[in-house]
């Protein structure tokens, strides 16, 4: 929802996960977890496959995920992020780039049919989290008033390029700015509506 401050309009998107193929199947396997363990130190713990993570991904339905890449292209395009690293806590091999995307299913299921369980199911891999490198968080500033029932709250909002209401949820909404330099790193695996 663009935000007119004077003459001068600001536009307000909310990003969020990409459709994967195969549903929650695909979201998983592109995106990860992130709300299954819970912080630790307040830092994310990221359970996903591997050895391909792209370089920017939406696990847990709020939190943004970035490659060291993607990281350190984002902090030469705006100034005021703030990143924290992320724990591998649980990285798997499994190499779903191999299997058709544009198959109906996906070439294999979990045992139990679960989609964490593509994760879940397979024991860490510690050097295949080497492998992946660092890996970061892009922190938002958190204000409670951002957003009222779901709903963006125009006159909250102080040009922040990444805010959300809550640590725990909320929609995360980004500046134009941030859009366009998240776009640049992140598509196809991250997309934008206006708020």
């Amino acid at each position: 929802m663009p935000r007119k401050s004077g003459t001068k309009t600001t536009a307000v998107y909310i990003v969020r996960a990409s459709d994967a193929p195969w549903g929650d199947y695909g979201h998983i396997l592109v995106h990860g977890m992130t709300g299954h363990l819970g912080r630790l130190d307040g830092r994310l713990q990221l359970e996903r496959t591997g050895p391909f993570i792209p370089p920017t991904t939406h696990p847990g339905g709020r939190d943004i995920v970035l490659t060291d890449w993607a990281k350190r292209l984002l902090e030469t395009s705006l100034a005021g992020l703030h990143f924290r690293s992320v724990s591998l806590a649980k990285i798997v091999h499994l190499d779903w780039r191999r299997w058709d995307p544009s198959a109906p299913e996906p070439a294999e299921y979990p045992q139990s049919g679960e989609p964490e369980d593509y994760i879940l199911e397979r024991k860490h891999d510690e050097s295949l989290a080497d492998e992946m490198g660092p890996v970061w968080e892009l922190r938002p500033d958190i204000d409670p008033a951002i957003q009222d029932r779901g709903k963006f709250v125009v006159s909250a909002y102080r040009g922040q390029p990444l805010v959300r209401a809550s640590e725990l949820g909320g929609y995360s909404f980004v500046s134009a700015a941030m859009r366009d330099a998240l776009e640049r790193v992140g598509r196809p695996w991250i997309e934008f509506r206006p708020a």
